[in-house]
């Protein structure tokens, strides 16, 4: 049974169709034709031999048959071969005309070396209907009908063939009007092919702009939010709030810049700050944290959204050591950069039915933003929350009990640098594969340690 499958999807799966429909009508006759070569071939290889001893019975005095019913044999076999070759599909229109010419014409010989006698003249009827079936460009297929109708009209006059009689004329008469209805029929399956071929194309360029559009939309939409929320928005219409019992958000504030943006021309103003934002962006993508917004001339950000991790905190400073430095690394328009960490608990889903965002709530994210307006020039201020959570990778200096406004005293800290046994460059930005192997150790939630003295070096200054 699976073999017999298997053959099936040989003969009639040779030719599906892979990239769509081709640019040119020729191309798609191409198709077409190589999609039944190999069957029609099969079938022009076997359906002659079952006529061998009838020919043998009704006419031994003409050996000729023989031959012409196994040349269509061997002119099958030809096509099946022929289908095997990797240029098959690109010649499958000259290969399947050249098949079809060989059935038409020989059979029209075979009816006319026997003077068109009534068994031999339906098979040959039946062959001319065949001709519209060929998906064959409209004056080849004529052309095909009119030479199997001369050689026919040939071969029998020599044959002594006459169509004296009433019966002689009905025949004469039905071969007529096969011929006329197979020409008209090669003229509407032309059309009616090349109008499928029109109208697939034009639905399949349709589709395809429907598709950049709407891949264009999703670019759109997954700027504006993140893609999971972007996906969850497209299939649902809707996005449902998700509490998060950690993440870590991240402020960054550029320090002077009310003072600065009174001076500058507007345009240089937002230009600057739009050259800083892509970098942060950049930078954000690199570091596994999500951008929320900006708000002036802050840039917010969150690690462990809107998919929760277990390295939100370690993403979270390697992205606020990164913008500090590319701050750096850039001409000053302002006196610098200010930077707030803070771990905790946040409410986080999609607010507006125009122009929506986005964002999270909860007194994590006022807590960040304390711990960004707590700190100092150049200085990334992180709280007691995110040390516990980080310590293990980076250089962190204790400040103390530093009182904030609305939430009394908070031990906070100064992030310097990843641990030196952990980076692979100087500044302590870059992570080598030593920090690797344990952030990955973290992801899976497992504690790294050991004798190992590149990992004794966890320390909080």
């Amino acid at each position: 049974m699976a073999g017999a499958e298997k053959a099936l999807v040989w003969l009639f799966g040779a030719g599906e169709r892979q990239g769509g429909y081709p640019e040119s009508f020729d191309a798609e006759l191409a198709f077409q034709s190589w999609k039944i070569l190999r069957v029609s071939g099969l079938i022009c290889a076997l359906a002659w031999l079952p006529y061998l001893r009838l020919d043998e019975a009704l006419h031994p005095e003409i050996p000729s048959l023989f031959l012409l019913r196994l040349s269509l044999t061997m002119a099958g076999l030809l096509a099946i071969l022929f289908s095997l070759f990797p240029s098959a599909p690109r010649h499958a229109s000259r290969a399947l005309f050249a098949l079809c010419l060989c059935l038409e014409c020989a059979t029209g010989l075979i009816t006319g070396l026997t003077s068109g006698k009534s068994p031999y003249l339906g098979g040959f009827l039946f062959v001319l209907m065949l001709v519209p079936l060929a998906p064959l460009r409209r004056r080849y297929a004529w052309g095909m009908l009119g030479a199997a109708i001369l050689v026919f009209w040939g071969t029998g006059k020599l044959a002594g063939m006459d169509f004296e009689g009433p019966e002689r004329n009905y025949s004469l008469q039905d071969l007529s009007a096969a011929a006329l209805v197979s020409g008209v029929f090669v003229h509407l399956s032309d059309r009616l092919r090349r109008q499928g071929w029109a109208k697939g194309s034009t639905i399949q360029h349709q589709s395809e702009e429907i598709a950049r559009d709407k891949a264009k939309i999703d670019s759109l939409l997954c700027n504006i939010l993140p893609a999971p929320i972007a996906g969850e928005l497209t299939r649902e219409g809707s996005v449902k709030p998700v509490f998060h019992e950690e993440a870590t958000i991240v402020f960054a504030d550029f320090v002077g810049f009310t003072a600065k943006a009174a001076t500058m021309p507007p345009e240089a103003l937002v230009a600057t700050l739009d050259a800083y934002f892509c970098r942060f962006d950049a930078i954000a993508d690199r570091s596994g944290v999500e951008k929320l917004k900006t708000i002036g001339d802050a840039y917010m950000a969150a690690g462990g959204l809107p998919a929760p991790t277990r390295t939100h905190a370690v993403d979270a400073c390697l992205f606020a050591l990164r913008i500090r430095r590319d701050v750096e690394g850039h001409d000053a328009c302002f006196q610098g950069v200010r930077i707030g960490v803070h771990s905790g608990p946040v409410m986080a889903g999609m607010v507006g039915a125009k122009k929506f965002a986005y964002d999270v709530w909860g007194d994590t994210v006022n807590t960040a933003s304390r711990m960004e307006s707590s700190g100092e020039l150049w200085r990334i201020n992180v709280s007691r929350m995110t040390y516990d959570r980080v310590k293990d990778f980076f250089e962190l200096t204790a400040r103390g009990a530093v009182s904030v406004k609305g939430k009394g005293e908070l031990d906070m800290y100064f992030l310097e640098r990843i641990l030196p046994a952990l980076s692979r460059d100087e500044q302590g930005v870059e992570p080598n594969e030593v920090f690797w192997e344990r952030y990955r150790a973290l992801q899976s939630n497992v504690l790294v340690s050991g004798g190992d003295p590149r990992k004794d070096t966890r320390r909080a200054r």
